[in-house]
């Protein structure tokens, strides 16, 4: 499966590492909002990349619940500076995204055919 010709991982990733740069940068919300923004957009992301993938897909459910509890615990009274949680929430969506890619088969093949049938 490739969304807009890119595997669901790394594309997925890269939107919420977009939407989590433009919360800071962009936006100027406090840091409570960004937080929940932030938990919102790495838990759908780790969700729908783990829907998009069939073996593994735990690691990136994994990857989105863990980014997601920092994402709270920042709404919720942990004082990280708004740039190092930005830095941290891309690091970590980058590499999740590249270890799914590597580590985990679409649940449909190149030439469209579901792996199941293959």
């Amino acid at each position: 499966m490739k969304i807009l010709g890119r595997e669901p991982a790394v594309f997925f990733g890269l939107v919420a590492a977009v939407i989590q740069l433009l919360s800071v940068t962009v936006t100027h919300w406090d840091i409570d909002t960004q937080g929940v923004i932030n938990a919102v957009v790495v838990a759908l992301a780790g969700f729908l990349t783990a829907w998009a993938v069939s073996a593994e897909a735990t690691f990136a459910a994994l990857t989105g619940l863990l980014k997601a509890s920092f994402a709270l615990m920042l709404a919720f009274g942990l004082h990280v500076d708004p740039n190092l949680q930005t830095a941290v929430m891309v690091a970590v969506t980058a590499v999740g995204a590249f270890w799914v890619r590597a580590h985990v088969d679409a649940a449909i093949a190149r030439d469209g055919v579901p792996r199941a049938a293959q």
